[in-house]
């Protein structure tokens, strides 16, 4: 894949980033290039693209550029060297090529001059403990040479997915006026501590001079004036921009300092008031600082995509004119996406706002939200699967996503045959896993494989899926039903989560639905204990009326406790094999058409949206109520789509209001 580039590095520990540079005429030249963590990359300082598609522990996918002109290209590549759920923690790289008529222009090696980039300051607070480090720069500092070497190359693969959308869009007008010391808001102040959290990699607290996300959190914000860019600031003031619905990109800002100054860039996906505010609970810092000398200008880019609605700037110090705020998409181009027409502009709304979420989660793998995150869910992904291949007719996402849960290797941080609850990713616990997200991988595969990607070779999950199977069996009791899962059992964010031991039904219904999946698509004898399953979890939890979510041992026996969830009975029908025609569940049928709404007891729980509403949405395709199936829609949805243009985790405005799987919606509507 590259004929003499051999990928090199400069190692500083954790938040290395460095910066390679070569001159040639590229008219012409083809790039290729890979790295880790990330890269972007710049031709004749115009910005052409960032990457690279994110892949297994051990591999790199390689990106490809034509280039139609300029002469020297720039890339720039962060190496965290720390855990995070959206990248494998592995030695960091560049390898890059520029070829033309099979003629190597430049390569990493031999032509590539390697820099420290001394900009971006490399001693600061994790943004997310999910993702990687705050970005402050000293801007105008000089890169300072050194001499990268080659480093263990990876094992090059495709990069599979599409590239994204990358077009550039500006906001001008704001509101703003003076900020003062207030209190820390300790919802949002994580990082305040962050020591807890060593063992996913950082720097101490005293090592790290400048903590701007506790500087922003702590001010009480009076907004008092409103115009349109350009505007000129001085300590204590701000102004915040609104895009109008939440993005997901690289935010750009163009100033310019008459004194020594720092401003501060503040981020956040929901702010209803002039006031700025973070997202509660979101875990996540999404703040950049620039420092700048007295005279200088700057039109700078971050480097990592961050989400947002509302984008506020703040002049911690110093004067400042803002001339310009915008953002560089970071999406999936959804040009041949297929887009349905409502009459019902309620309705509109929500599939439109799925088409968002959908954007903002689909670029190299599925991810959760593009925020705190950007990590790559199972689960979730069963749900997002189904979306593009919905929109799209074909599955590139998936391919790749899929991919990486292949190549996986377990190096013992997990039992044999389990697979990790996200990936790529290196969690901070390495033997945190969900034995329930594995299930739904296999139902995932399952589905793609017969539904998405007939061509897919079967041979290859094969083994995944058999390690799931035989690691599920050995927690089968006498009765043949799945007891005492070990580690995070998870059904869904609600009460019912608290009912997950000792036998959990809606968990044995799901194992059931998984086995019947796997025996019929990899020709497994699985028929017989697949109904054995069912009768037994069906025998044990149906009371006449509903089913009960759990029974807990008392010595030899198990005995079953009078807690309901709402999210047992649709994963009773969902993966149980019952009919709901049948008299026997009558008042079951007539419960889901309700809503429950006869069944708000004190040991009865209501569904949240993640998983339960998915779920019940399903059932009623399923069951082909239609009308009923809109209105939920539109009571559950509806204001999210008019608040943020995109759909959330929660029916609450708190952590992520941006998530991948809620794009399923368009597969019901």
């Amino acid at each position: 894949m590259f004929q003499k580039a051999v990928p090199v590095w400069y190692d500083m520990g954790l938040n290395t980033n460095l910066i390679f540079c070569a001159k040639a005429k590229l008219a012409g030249a083809t790039l290729r290039i890979s790295a880790s963590d990330f890269y972007k990359v710049y031709i004749d300082g115009c910005f052409l693209g960032f990457g690279p598609a994110r892949t297994a522990k051990g591999y790199a996918r390689i990106d490809e550029y034509a280039l139609s002109g300029g002469n020297e290209i720039r890339i720039e590549v962060a190496g965290y060297g720390c855990k995070s759920l959206s990248t494998v923690k592995q030695p960091s790289f560049c390898c890059a090529e520029v070829t033309c008529d099979k003629e190597v222009l430049a390569a990493t090696g031999e032509d590539f001059a390697c820099f420290i980039n001394r900009e971006r300051r490399q001693k600061v607070e994790r943004f997310s403990m999910q993702r990687h480090f705050t970005e402050i720069y000293d801007m105008g500092e000089k890169p300072e040479p050194v001499a990268a070497v080659p480093v263990k190359a990876p094992i090059f693969i495709e990069r599979r997915v599409p590239y994204a959308d990358f077009s550039s869009h500006k906001a001008d007008t704001y509101v703003g006026g003076n900020f003062i010391q207030g209190e820390l808001n300790r919802k949002n102040a994580y990082s305040a501590g962050m020591q807890s959290e060593s063992k996913w990699g950082q720097y101490s607290e005293e090592e790290i001079s400048d903590k701007p996300f506790r500087f922003v959190d702590s001010q009480e914000f009076r907004a008092d004036l409103n115009g349109k860019l350009p505007v000129s600031l001085t300590e204590g003031q701000w102004i915040m921009l609104d895009a109008c619905a939440i993005q997901a990109g690289f935010p750009f800002l163009k100033a310019s300092a008459k004194k020594d100054s720092e401003i501060i860039l503040a981020m956040t996906e929901n702010c209803p008031d002039d006031a700025f505010a973070f997202v509660n609970h979101m875990h996540c810092q999404p703040i950049i600082q620039y420092n700048l000398k007295a005279g200088q200008q700057m039109q700078k880019e971050s480097f990592e995509p961050y989400t947002f609605r509302k984008v506020a700037v703040l002049i911690k110090s110093g004067e400042v004119t803002i001339s310009e705020f915008g953002w560089r998409n970071f999406v999936r181009n959804m040009k041949d996406a297929k887009r349905l027409k409502f009459d019902d502009l309620e309705l509109q709304g929500v599939y439109d706002a799925a088409l968002r979420s959908f954007s903002h989660n689909a670029v190299d793998i599925f991810t959760d939200c593009p925020s705190r995150e950007r990590a790559g869910w199972l689960c979730d992904s069963y749900f997002t699967g189904k979306a593009e291949y919905f929109l799209f007719g074909k599955t590139p996402v998936e391919d790749a996503f899929l991919e990486n849960f292949i190549l996986y290797k377990n190096e013992g941080e997990y039992p044999q045959g389990v697979l990790p609850m996200t990936y790529p990713s290196d969690t901070g616990e390495n033997i945190k896993f969900i034995p329930q997200w594995d299930m739904w991988y296999v139902l995932e595969v399952c589905d793609y494989l017969t539904k998405r990607n007939q061509s897919a070779d079967r041979e290859a999950f094969f083994p995944s899926v058999m390690g799931v199977i035989e690691f599920l069996a050995r927690y089968e009791n006498e009765s043949g039903l799945l007891e005492k899962l070990p580690n995070w059992n998870f059904v869904e964010w609600s009460k019912a989560n608290e009912w997950v031991q000792d036998v959990n039904y809606p968990t044995n219904f799901l194992y059931a639905g998984m086995l019947e999946a796997a025996g019929e698509v990899f020709g497994l004898p699985l028929a017989e204990k697949v109904n054995h399953i069912r009768k037994q979890a069906i025998d044990c939890a149906f009371n006449g009326e509903l089913f009960v979510d759990h029974a807990k041992r008392e010595g030899n026996d198990l005995v079953n406790f009078d807690d309901i969830s709402e999210a047992c009975q649709y994963y009773a029908v969902l993966f149980g094999g019952i009919d709901l025609d049948d008299a026997k569940y009558a008042k079951l049928k007539a419960a889901i058409i309700n809503g429950f709404s006869f069944h708000q007891k004190e040991n009865f729980c209501p569904v949240n949206a993640f998983i339960g509403m998915y779920l019940r949405m399903s059932v009623l395709h399923r069951m082909g109520y239609t009308r009923l199936l809109h209105n939920n829609i539109k009571s559950f949805f509806g204001g999210m789509c008019e608040k943020t243009g995109t759909l959330w985790e929660y029916k609450i405005p708190e952590k992520s209001l941006d998530h991948g799987f809620t794009s399923y919606l368009v597969t019901l509507m």
